[in-house]
C-alpha cells in the first residue's frame, strides 16, 4: 500500500478529506466541481471506476458548475424543466421560503 493510500484511510470527515484535497491538490480551490471529482476518486472507491481522469487544463475550458446550476435555476424559476423527484422540488421550495423570510428580515 502506498503512503497516499495509507494517508487517506486516516482521514474519516468531509472536512478532513476536504482539507486534504485542497492542500495537496491546488487547482481544487478554484473551481467546486472539480474538487469534487477529486473527492469521490479519492474516498469513492465504488464510485470512482465511473469518472475517468480529466487533466484540469482541459477541464478548466468548460463552463463552470456554478454557472450551469445558475441557468438551471433560472429555468425552473421560470417553471420550466421542473424536478422530476418531488423530494427535490419539496426540499428547494422550503429553501427558497426561508431565503425569503431572512431577506425580508435584513
Amino acid at each position: 500500500m502506498v503512503l497516499e493510500e495509507k494517508v487517506l484511510e486516516t482521514l474519516r470527515t468531509a472536512k478532513e478529506r476536504v482539507e486534504y484535497i485542497l492542500e495537496h491538490y491546488p487547482e481544487t480551490r478554484n473551481n467546486d466541481l472539480y474538487l469534487w471529482i477529486i473527492y469521490v476518486r479519492l474516498f469513492c472507491p465504488e464510485l470512482s471506476q465511473y469518472i475517468k481522469f480529466i487533466p484540469f487544463d482541459v477541464f478548466k475550458k468548460a463552463p463552470s458548475y456554478e454557472t450551469i446550476v445558475r441557468v438551471r435555476r433560472r429555468l425552473q424559476e421560470e417553471g420550466r424543466f421542473l424536478p422530476t423527484d418531488p423530494k427535490v422540488a419539496k426540499r428547494r421550495r422550503k429553501l427558497a421560503d426561508v431565503y425569503r423570510k431572512v431577506i425580508h428580515e435584513v
